[in-house]
């Protein structure tokens, strides 16, 4: 048993040392690149820690830049023979080793900027002799080499040189750079410079040069320009340079770099003041920027000449950011060739209502200057206006050359009216008080094919959210700013939603034909209403219950104090016969019949229905003079009305009626219920046409009035007649 083991541990340590010694025999693999086209590849931000396996020699690019590698080997691009660009820059690298870029014979770019290399050596550089770009910046070395660094690179272009870390330029570390055309140069930091070190460059015709010492930099442009360069010398820019005494600059050597430049930039240099005769050196300036300094309107004036000084050739002035408190649009009036004027970032407030600019003024920048309104200072030849970042309301200004308006972050509610600005194609009014625009709106711009109008207040009509979700394609005119930055403010339904995507109801997006439906459905319910309650009498019913409540409040009289035998209701067309016949024989004719008239005796001034049931109820008896007049009186219509209510209330027979001339019972009312009942169970007194039936008329009328209660629980009869 021990012996079986001791076999099988003997093999499994042979079995470990055959697998060591394959391993140390094949190489490791290299990572893929995840974006390799025929010709080159685009590793960056793969977090790679090693140089990728080549997919093929045809490589001629290779972008390695914002990976983890730390160090690059001898073998590491030896794949990489036809490679014409390597870009290496924000790694980790802090070591290279010496004969790492031996395979790249063909290489014309390399950027190594950003890393950790604290050393530079020559041997980097041995094969590169068609490098014609270098980058170097950034890294942590705080001396060129040993010199002679740059020796073999004979045709370079383009060096990036320098860093926070570097301290010492020697003698001899920028020899054998005679053909370089462009240098950058980070020197901030430098602590120890020897003179004439920059003069081995040589003449080129690009230079940047990161220096605190002002001396210095006098020096280094000096010993990198020649005296003829200096004369030819098209653009100077002084940027972030801290010269607490301006003018220790050397005159001379301010003068000769700029005086031939077409193109002079002093940046956030704390400039305070360029005098006049200045200007008699700045004869062929084309471009002048002087922005974030401390020019004043008195050092502007002076810089100037108040208007009557050189740059007679200039196009561009900058002169933002400063501290100017007024636009003195005089100063610039005679500069005939003055296209473009940026003065935003100042504090101006307020705008004078006349200005006088160059004819050829075609660009304004008056951004951030918290102006609160506009006026005609304008002038008419611009093509772009810039006045974003204030505090203006409204933009009504005719300008019929501008193309470009940029009005964003202000408090603007409407779109300006398109009409004012027939060649307007883009416009920017984003971050404002604007609540909607319409396509009438937009149909007002001929031209207009960009708009940014997003991050403002949007009330979403459905008018509003048809033209999102059109995407303004039926007038042409594409959201720069996307569709994302129009989102709904009201109403609730739809508040926080990207307008392109929010629904309303049809009642919220037809509110007018909603509204209008509405206001007919209830007008045509009301019409019903008012169409039942006349067929089914409800206003009479209503009436008379009111008449009733009325007379229910009063107390009711008793027989023997009723004042009238009888209250007579006729019409007024009718007032001859009662006159003639029926008063003289009934008053006049013994036994004597006190009636009610209403021509003699209602209360003057008195309420027509007040008075009409005052009388009914003081008599013994209604007498109705029935005709045709009387079916068409309205106020008979009154009293016949309140009498029926009355019988209704009472259930007693106190009315008499006397037909004058026949009368077709339809005729009567169908709410007078119990009447019509009446009329067709009973006979009533009619007018004989026979006037020897008249005698007996009148002597059952009054037999009919006299005699209002039954006789021994019996109704008196007469001819023709019956006593109710």
């Amino acid at each position: 048993m021990f012996l079986f083991l001791g076999t099988n541990m003997r093999f499994m340590t042979f079995l470990m040392c055959v697998l060591l010694l394959m391993h140390q025999s094949i190489p490791l693999s290299r990572p893929q690149c995840h974006s390799c086209e025929q010709t080159s590849c685009k590793c960056s931000r793969q977090n790679l820690t090693t140089v990728p396996a080549a997919p093929s020699k045809l490589i001629t690019g290779l972008d390695l830049s914002f990976n983890r590698l730390q160090t690059i080997t001898k073998d590491d691009f030896v794949a990489f023979a036809s490679l014409q660009s390597l870009i290496l820059n924000n790694n980790r690298i802090h070591k290279i080793q010496e004969q790492a870029f031996v395979p790249l014979t063909d290489l014309q770019k390399l950027d190594l900027s950003f890393n950790r290399l604290d050393s530079l050596s020559a041997g980097w550089f041995e094969s590169l002799a068609s490098l014609q770009s270098l980058n170097l910046l950034g890294n942590k070395y705080k001396m060129l080499g040993r010199g002679n660094l740059f020796q073999p690179l004979k045709k370079l272009k383009i060096l990036h040189i320098g860093g926070p870390d570097l301290q010492s330029v020697g003698n001899s570390d920028f020899s054998g750079l005679s053909d370089v055309e462009e240098v950058v140069f980070d020197g901030n930091n430098l602590l120890s410079y020897t003179k004439g070190s920059l003069r081995q460059i040589g003449p080129i015709k690009y230079v940047s040069l990161g220096l605190n010492d002002s001396k210095l930099l006098s020096h280094a442009v000096e010993e990198v320009l020649s005296p003829p360069q200096i004369k030819s010398f098209e653009v100077v820019v002084l940027k972030n340079v801290d010269i607490p005494e301006f003018y220790s600059i050397p005159t001379r050597f301010l003068l000769n770099t700029v005086k031939a430049g077409r193109r002079l930039s002093v940046i956030n240099c704390k400039l305070f003041l360029i005098p006049c005769t200045y200007s008699a050196f700045l004869l062929v300036l084309e471009y002048l920027d002087v922005s974030d300094n401390l020019l004043s309107d008195i050092a502007l004036s002076q810089m100037m000449c108040d208007g009557n000084g050189g740059y007679r050739r200039l196009q561009t002035l900058n002169i933002s950011r400063n501290h100017l408190q007024s636009i003195n649009s005089q100063l610039f009036t005679k500069l005939e060739r003055l296209k473009n004027i940026d003065m935003s970032g100042n504090t101006f407030q307020a705008m004078p209502e006349t200005c006088y600019w160059p004819l050829n003024l075609q660009f304004l920048n008056l951004s951030s200057t918290h102006l609160t309104k506009v006026t005609p200072c304008l002038p008419l030849s611009l093509h772009i206006l810039d006045l974003s970042d204030n505090d203006l309301t409204v933009f009504n200004m005719k300008l019929p050359f501008l193309t470009e308006l940029y009005i964003s972050s202000n408090k603007i509610s409407s779109l300006p009216d398109g009409r004012l600005y027939p060649l307007l194609a883009f416009l920017s009014i984003r971050n404002n008080n604007l609540q909607t625009f319409s396509s009438k709106n937009l149909n007002d711009y001929n031209n207009l094919s960009s708009l940014e109008a997003g991050t403002n207040t949007y009330v979403c009509s459905c008018d509003f959210l048809d033209l999102m979700r059109s995407g303004l394609t039926n007038h042409q005119v594409t959201f720069v700013d996307g569709l994302k930055s129009y989102v709904c403010d009201s109403p609730d339904a739809v508040r926080g939603k990207i307008a392109a995507d929010a629904r309303l109801s049809v009642f919220e997006c037809h509110t007018a034909l909603a509204s209008s439906l509405l206001c007919s459905g209830i007008l045509l319910f009301f019409l019903l209403v008012v169409g039942l309650c006349h067929k089914f009498s409800v206003v009479w019913y209503m009436r008379m219950t009111w008449a009733w409540l009325r007379a229910k409040r009063k107390p009711k009289l008793k027989k023997g104090e009723l004042e009238y035998d009888a209250f007579v209701s006729y019409s007024e067309m009718d007032s001859g016969w009662v006159e003639a016949h029926l008063v003289p024989e009934l008053e006049q004719v013994e036994p004597r019949l006190r009636l009610c008239l209403h021509k003699r005796d209602f209360v003057p001034g008195g309420w027509i229905l007040d008075n009409i049931m005052d009388a009914i109820e003081k008599s013994h008896r209604t007498l109705f003079v029935l005709s045709q007049n009387f079916i068409r009186s309205e106020w008979c219509k009154y009293e016949l009305d309140y009498t029926h209510f009355r019988l209704f209330d009472h259930n007693d027979d106190t009315v008499v009626l006397i037909l004058l001339e026949p009368i077709d019972k339809e005729t009567v009312p169908k709410k007078f219920c119990k009447l019509r009942r009446v009329m067709n169970s009973r006979t009533y007194l009619e007018w004989p046409e026979d006037h020897d039936q008249i005698p007996r008329f009148w002597h059952s009328l009054r037999t009919a009035i006299k005699k209002p209660e039954t006789v021994n629980g019996n109704v008196v009869q007469f001819d023709n007649v019956e006593l109710i």
